[in-house]
């Protein structure tokens, strides 16, 4: 299993691809999110679905869409086109994970 922690905070593991459209809106707002709310101490991992070399991770962690966020034992797969319900889900799914 993955190290889930870092420094105290949850590690997110942010699965995405080069030909997935919103993976580029989620992880901008996952930047923004970690400076805001964090103070960029949460550490986001982002691993391409494309490379064989994370093969593994996508077995391992079941990824059958993208973007899909893992923390701790949660997960989140976003699929929303509006931005701010996004950003939204985000606060929340990052909030609700003890730190």
């Amino acid at each position: 299993m993955y190290d889930d922690l870092d420094q105290g905070y949850p590690k997110i593991l942010f699965f995405s691809s080069s030909h997935c459209a919103p993976c580029l809106p989620v992880e901008h707002m996952l930047k923004r999110i970690n400076l805001s709310m964090f103070g960029k101490k949460l550490r986001i991992d982002k691993i391409s679905i494309d490379l064989e070399e994370n093969r593994h991770l996508t077995q391992e962690y079941r990824i059958s869409s993208v973007p899909t966020l893992i923390i701790a034992d949660k997960r989140l797969s976003v699929n929303i086109a509006e931005e701010e319900i996004i950003d939204a889900i985000l606060y929340a799914f990052i909030s609700s994970v003890k730190i």
